[in-house]
């Protein structure tokens, strides 16, 4: 596969040609207006909403207290069967560690 990349970059610095312009492309940029970063407001109040509403929903109906139930038969499961603590504990710094990278691969 190397051979093949480096045929195929001989080929391209061999058969290479320069087209005169006579500063065409320079005009051209120079011509063009400044694009400036546009904001889509709507969509981002919309975006807030919707979280705000999710948020509001997990807790009325009752989300909270369905995950805390879950993990607390989770542990109790867990510490009956003869797990170590400690290896509960490793586990959730691991979730946390993988949840925060996440985070910041996004940021």
């Amino acid at each position: 596969m190397e051979d093949n990349d480096r045929l195929i970059e001989q080929f391209m610095k061999q058969s290479r040609q320069e087209i005169a312009d006579d500063g065409f492309t320079e005009r051209v940029m120079r011509g063009l207006p400044e694009r400036k970063p546009q904001r889509d407001w709507l969509a981002e109040i919309w975006n807030m909403v919707m979280i705000v509403a999710v948020i509001i929903l997990f807790v009325a109906f009752g989300g909270v207290t369905a995950i805390k139930n879950a993990l607390y038969q989770y542990i109790d499961s867990t510490l009956t069967q003869g797990v170590d603590i400690r290896v509960i504990f490793a586990l959730m710094c691991a979730f946390v560690f993988y949840i925060s990278q996440k985070a910041l691969q996004k940021a």
